[in-house]
């Protein structure tokens, strides 16, 4: 059986088109198209009907792709399981990122990890977690870090959970509603503050279509009945800190996130939102020997950094 063609068809699917599916598999239009047109004349059956604009896989193809994409799965198993039976500490994989959690995450278990496997070499993607999991679901990554409220609606992968966590809303030290913060007689979070009382500020939260905006952020606000005014979206948590730090706004970011006290009260929010990080894999996917290793070490991240601590000189 020729498992090229299997990808061959596979990425046809996926791009809906000769030529990107082409650049893709960094081979020739024409050679692809060929390779399409003999395996349909072999099968005696048309796989993908043709249209100025996309393919689109018929019944047969429908099938084919199926049966193509469960033996790749079992291809990928079996090497892993022998690489690990041969203790190969080689090879080279595609790692899915998070803007800033993961990322950093990555960063702060690589040097361990780079230490113990130095011939494994990782293609990072950076993205937001709706994005991975789709790369994750077509088995363009082998693995991806994944944020969100609700991980059970991924049903397109596996998913291990590695920490869970609250989201925080900060206000700059000189809101009128930060002096609770003031007045609190102990350090960290204070009880939650209701939204509503915060109407008419500025925010600085998370992109739009992330998973913590779609899944926690944004229904907080519609149940305290009000569209927040967004002076700033962005994906680095670190940024948004730093905008209500200077007095410009509100946020509200993770946890694990915050790194400022002096210049920013922290509460709890209303419902208690909890924000989740894991590991993403295609189904069936065998994890190597190296990478049960990562994900280890990103459990033993986890478990450092939500041990959760204001500094003594917080204020």
């Amino acid at each position: 059986m020729n498992l090229k063609l299997l990808e061959y068809m596979i990425a046809i699917s996926k791009r809906g088109n000769i030529t990107e599916a082409a650049k893709e598999l960094f081979v020739t239009p024409s050679a692809l198209n060929q390779q399409l047109l003999r395996l349909e004349r072999e099968l005696g059956i048309q796989l993908f009907n043709r249209s100025p604009r996309r393919l689109v896989p018929t019944a047969a193809g429908e099938v084919y792709l199926d049966k193509a994409r469960q033996i790749l799965v079992l291809q990928q198993a079996a090497y892993a399981e022998i690489q690990d039976l041969a203790n190969c500490v080689t090879g080279s994989y595609r790692i899915g990122l998070t803007y800033d959690h993961g990322s950093e995450v990555f960063a702060r278990i690589y040097p361990a990890f780079h230490k113990k496997y130095p011939q494994i070499t990782m293609r990072c993607y950076q993205l937001l977690s709706p994005e991975l999991v789709k790369m994750l679901a077509s088995g363009d990554l082998d693995m991806a870090f994944l944020l969100s409220g609700r991980p059970e609606v991924w049903s397109d992968v596996d998913y291990l959970p590695i920490s869970s966590e609250n989201l925080l809303l900060g206000l700059p030290r000189g809101h009128p509603l930060a002096q609770a913060a003031d007045d609190a007689p102990k350090e960290g979070p204070r009880p939650p503050l209701d939204l509503a009382r915060l109407a008419d500020d500025s925010f600085a939260l998370t992109l739009k279509k992330s998973t913590m905006r779609t899944e926690l952020i944004d229904p907080l606000f519609e149940t305290a009945g009000f569209t927040p005014n967004i002076m700033v979206e962005s994906s680095f948590n670190t940024f948004l800190e730093q905008l209500t730090a200077e007095g410009l706004c509100d946020t509200i970011i993770p946890q694990s996130r915050v790194r400022e006290w002096e210049k920013i009260a922290w509460f709890y929010l209303p419902s208690s939102p909890r924000f989740h990080f894991g590991v993403g894999r295609s189904k069936g996917y065998r994890l190597s020997a190296a990478l049960r290793c990562f994900i280890e070490l990103a459990q033993q991240d986890a478990r450092r950094h939500l041990d959760f601590a204001p500094p003594d000189n917080s204020r």
